[in-house]
C-alpha cells in the first residue's frame, strides 16, 4: 500500500509539473500580448533551451515600425556565413529589452520539464537548442506556434493562435 502510494503522488506531482509550466508559458503569452498592444511595440517571449531548467523573459523590442529579418536555417550555411548570420542575430537581440518584471531573472519551468522544441511562423523549422523566440506585434497579432514539452511520463503541446486569446493545450 505505502509503494502504491508513493507512485500515485510521484505521478500526480510529474503531472502537476508539467501543467504548472504550462500555466506559466500561456500566461507569459498573454502578457506578451498586452504589452505588446500598450506599448505600441514587438514584444517577444526568448525561451532559453539550452538552461536547465528551462528559463523564459518577455523582451520589447525599440518601435512599433521594427521589422524582422527573415530567419535562417544557421546549418545549411558555411562557416563565414554562419558567422555573419550570428553577428545580425546579435544585433537583432541588441534591439530588445527586458521588461521589468523579467530584469533581475528569467523565469524558470519546473525542473523535470523539458522544452522539446519550438516552431513558429517565424522559424518554420523546429528549434530544439538555444533561443527559440515567439513575437508578439502591436496590432494583436502574435506568432503562430507550437511549444512541445515532456517530462518522464507525459507529453503536452501548447497551440498558440495568431489572431485569437486562447491556446490550445493537448497532452500525449
Amino acid at each position: 500500500g505505502l509503494l502504491f502510494t508513493l507512485v500515485v503522488n510521484v505521478s500526480g506531482t510529474s503531472r502537476q509539473d508539467l501543467e504548472d509550466s504550462i500555466l506559466k508559458l500561456e500566461r507569459a503569452t498573454r502578457f506578451a500580448t498586452n504589452e505588446s498592444i500598450l506599448r505600441n511595440v514587438i514584444v517577444r517571449i526568448n525561451i532559453d533551451l539550452d538552461a536547465e531548467p528551462v528559463e523564459y523573459s518577455i523582451e520589447y523590442g525599440q518601435g512599433a515600425n521594427f521589422i524582422l529579418p527573415q530567419s535562417v536555417d544557421l546549418s545549411r550555411l558555411s562557416i563565414s556565413e554562419r558567422e555573419i548570420e550570428l553577428k545580425n542575430m546579435e544585433k537583432l537581440d541588441s534591439q530588445f529589452a527586458k521588461i521589468d518584471e523579467f530584469a533581475d531573472s528569467n523565469e524558470k519551468l519546473a525542473d523535470e520539464v523539458v522544452v522539446y522544441g519550438l516552431v513558429t511562423t517565424y522559424n518554420p523549422d523546429i528549434i530544439d537548442s538555444g533561443q527559440a523566440n515567439i513575437y508578439f506585434y502591436p496590432t494583436g497579432e502574435k506568432d503562430s506556434s507550437l511549444i512541445i514539452l515532456y517530462n518522464s511520463e507525459e507529453l503536452a503541446t501548447i497551440s498558440v493562435s495568431p489572431f485569437e486569446d486562447r491556446t490550445l493545450v493537448e497532452y500525449s
